[in-house]
């Protein structure tokens, strides 16, 4: 049973949300964009509750607008779950059968839509929460036996949560949902079981008799069989070794070899190692135990919140093998640039918080072309991902000015990481299928292209996708043709000029200080040094100047950008 789609009402700082689902979803963002309220959210509608007692929803899951709010006056928690089959008759007539009164057609697929409603009631002073099936117009489904129906669905679409905060010593515990099913299930037959606790009782005899100390504290406890009542025959014993084999089971842990050699508990290793751990036990369990547990048409959900904890780079890009080979649905909410570029382009949810509103961003099925999806998502890859997570793109057209943008943002004290500006080079690539995927994730742009004839069909491009926007905001072309000659006309010829070569000065004939005369200049150049190479030596002039050697056009550019990430919270 595959979770196509949630909408979300209310709920923790989500105001409202509709989120599409893939077979794996990654969500992306900054802190408070609701990413791991969405996990949550699902959780809530699909955990088992393991009494009567128990409730879906904290107080603090209903979503507080003003500091003033109250959870007995926050408007009602609405979680919908948009269950569909991925093609027509997936769905196997025995699961139909049973759920014949809550499933719907739309189309030519079978679904099941299933809203969550949970609210104060002042009558009765306490958080009520409701299930409704609903039809596909969104109204409720008349005689719909909602308890039984939704026992079956937490069955066949089981939500597996695994949070960010993975502590090895609280999951490989006894009584835990992964490590707890394997031991506690461990099937010994009665003959073995006594052979067994006949070598244990025999092996703490031999422990009991080489400590002559613990003898001692035998016999005197036994002393208190004469003041309470005790079994006179054997009134006190002490296990060194656990006498049962139940015992043992439950004290079972795992031990890992550390660098150094020595043999230690899970718990005693770092933080990376325990995390790693754990989601190899949580794998271990969907192999193994899911089947086990429920039937053979389930397909589990499962909710991971930053996979990428306290992992290195290169064992995030291990892990992220191991995810996505994982048996069930997958969503993720994670922070990692390597991670992001390991998965499909189509499986990312950018979300985003303006106004106080959460926005949901996706490239669609029908956005790019097979080969402009290669193209990023090769670009992606040697930015490692990065890139997906900027606020703003400040798109510049060669090394040059992506050195020269980033340097006078620091001589001005505009922090460009800090604000979430990333600036991109696109000459490789393209600056139409930059700008496209850019507005797909709801990132924003801004184009700087040279003033010559191939920056004014840069700009063209650009242009073409502002969907709305304003061109004077986004779009930026160069005051002179290239990038160098609009240094030298700012004031910082003099590093192009002593670096003309020797068989190209007499080409320069326009009279000093104009832009053909700058432009002659910069054509003269010899080969070393490099132009980026040029570019940090008239960073290191502007240095020296400070604030005001920065170009007017420059700073003008990185304000615009600053005031576009602004926007994009």
């Amino acid at each position: 049973m595959f979770l196509e789609k949630i909408e979300i009402s209310n709920f923790r700082g989500i105001r409202e949300l509709s989120l599409n689902l893939n077979s794996t979803t990654v969500l992306i963002g900054e802190n408070n964009t609701g990413k791991t309220s969405i996990l949550e959210a699902i959780k809530a509608c699909l955990k088992p509750l393991h009494s009567r007692s128990e409730r879906e929803f904290s107080d603090y899951d209903y979503h507080l607008p003003e500091k003033s709010s109250q959870p007995t006056d926050s408007k009602a928690i609405e979680i919908t779950l948009h269950f569909f089959e991925r093609e027509e008759n997936e769905w196997p007539a025995e699961t139909t059968q049973r759920l014949s009164k809550v499933v719907q057609l739309d189309g030519q697929r079978q679904c099941i839509i299933l809203r969550v409603r949970s609210e104060y009631r002042h009558s009765g002073n306490n958080f009520a929460t409701e299930w409704h099936f609903l039809n596909t117009d969104g109204n409720t489904l008349p005689g719909s036996d909602t308890s039984r129906a939704r026992n079956e669905i937490r069955q066949l679409a089981p939500v597996f949560y695994l949070s960010a905060l993975r502590d090895a010593a609280q999951e490989f515990r006894s009584n835990s949902r992964f490590w707890g099913s394997f031991v506690r299930s461990m099937d010994i037959g009665p003959e073995l079981k006594q052979d067994l606790e006949t070598a244990l009782a025999e092996l703490n005899l031999k422990v009991l008799d080489a400590y002559e100390s613990l003898g001692q504290i035998k016999n005197e406890l036994g002393k208190t069989g004469k003041m309470i009542p005790l079994d006179s025959n054997e009134p006190v014993d002490i296990d060194v070794i656990p006498s049962r084999t139940f015992d043992i089971l439950s004290r079972t842990q795992v031990i890992l070899t550390s660098v150094a050699g020595a043999r230690l508990p899970i718990g005693r290793h770092g933080d990376g190692t325990q995390s790693l751990a754990v989601i190899c036990l949580f794998n271990a369990f969907l192999q193994s135990k899911v089947e086990e547990r429920y039937t053979k048409h389930t397909k589990p959900i499962l909710a991971l919140e930053e996979p990428e904890a306290h992992l290195h780079p290169s064992a995030i890009r291990s892990a992220s093998d191991l995810l996505q080979n994982l048996n069930g649905q997958k969503i993720l909410a994670t922070h990692s640039g390597d991670l992001v570029a390991s998965v499909p382009l189509l499986s990312l949810r950018r979300l985003s918080r303006k106004a106080g509103n959460i926005a949901v961003h996706q490239v669609d099925a029908d956005a790019l072309t097979g080969d402009e999806r290669r193209k990023i998502d090769h670009h992606i890859r040697l930015t490692r991902g990065n890139l997906l997570f900027a606020r703003c793109w400040l798109l510049l057209e060669g090394e040059t000015e992506v050195v020269l943008f980033k340097e006078c943002a620091r001589i001005l004290e505009r922090d460009l990481g800090h604000r979430g500006i990333a600036c991109v080079e696109y000459t490789t690539i393209g600056i139409e299928l930059l700008v496209k995927f850019a507005n797909q994730l709801g990132i924003e742009w801004m184009a700087v292209a040279d003033g010559d004839s191939q920056g004014t069909k840069y700009i063209q491009s650009a242009e073409q996708q502002l969907e709305g926007r304003s061109a004077d905001l986004h779009l930026c072309p160069l005051p002179h043709q290239d990038i160098e000659t609009f240094l030298c006309m700012a004031g910082y010829g003099a590093v192009y000029e002593s670096n003309i070569s020797d068989q190209k000065k007499e080409k320069i004939g326009d009279e000093w200080g104009t832009p053909g005369y700058w432009k002659q200049v910069v054509n003269a150049q010899s080969k070393r040094p490099s132009k980026p190479a040029k570019a940090l030596s008239i960073i290191e002039e502007i240095e020296n100047t400070g604030k005001a050697g920065v170009p007017c056009f420059v700073s003008d550019v990185i304000e615009k950008a600053l005031q576009l990430a602004g926007q994009s919270q």
